[in-house]
């Protein structure tokens, strides 16, 4: 019992040892290899942050893989990581240009003080105020996938590979509950027995809404027309007609749509 107790000491000790051999072996300058991006930092830049991933890597608790050059390896696009370092070496921040690029790798590193400072800038600030209100469209990006849908149909017909679709962008000041939320997409003309949706009688192909809090339809529509462009696609939008106000429970068009 003695012997077998002792040798579990033993054991412990040689771990704990070779711990603090790992952490002493890393260098203090420190070559990197991000995603083919070779990098040239220190050991307290990368450790800057304590709560980072990268701090975590060059603590010593972890082994880290190393190219054939011997450089650390890290498997992540390295063509934002030179802000990742600017921002650790002297709190630099990325030109608007590279917010959104840089702000994914600061969530992937877990880097919190570049998190919030880019939270602060308009790209990031703009976005998540942007994803916020879409939130509160029903059924926002299911549409969105009809739309294309439907838009790519048209367009494999047409001579000049284009389409032209009609959508209805509504919002009422009415509430709804979440159980009226889950309800799927309904086709135009469906009859839907809950108030909330109750069906346009325009003829459109696709109807966004309705919602009730936050910005109005032409915010909806610049929302639309920003992510099918971030989808590769020219978009040009017409108003064609105007809904009025709540009539009978319905909403009815002021004039046909052609």
């Amino acid at each position: 019992m003695n012997i077998s107790n002792h040798v579990k000491v033993v054991n412990v000790m040689d771990l704990s040892e070779s711990q603090n051999c790992n952490a002493q072996n890393l260098p203090e300058i420190v070559e990197l290899n991000v995603g083919g991006y070779s990098f040239t930092t220190t050991l307290s830049t990368l450790q800057k942050c304590p709560v980072s991933m990268l701090s975590a890597m060059f603590s010593g608790r972890h082994s880290v893989a190393m190219d054939k050059n011997g450089r650390y390896f890290i498997d992540r696009d390295g063509t934002m990581f030179h802000y990742v370092l600017n921002f650790l070496r002297q709190s630099e921040l990325p030109p608007l240009n590279d917010c959104a690029k840089v702000y994914h790798e600061a969530q992937f590193y877990n880097i919190q003080p570049l998190i919030e400072a880019l939270e602060l800038m308009k790209p990031i600030a703009g976005e998540k105020f942007r994803q916020n209100f879409l939130s509160h469209v029903p059924h926002y990006e299911e549409n969105l996938n009809i739309l294309l849908e439907k838009a790519q149909q048209v367009a494999a017909v047409h001579p000049d590979r284009v389409s032209r679709l009609r959508v209805c962008i509504y919002k009422e000041e009415g509430s709804s509950n979440s159980y009226e939320n889950s309800i799927p997409p309904l086709m135009p003309g469906e009859w839907n027995p809950f108030k909330y949706r109750q069906s346009h009688r325009c003829d459109v192909h696709v109807t966004f809404g309705p919602w009730n809090v936050g910005p109005g339809v032409y915010d909806l529509l610049d929302c639309i027309k920003h992510d099918l462009s971030h989808k590769g696609y020219d978009i040009d939008s017409q108003c064609i007609g105007v809904c009025d106000q709540e009539v009978v429970d319905q909403f009815v068009c002021k004039r046909p749509i052609v």
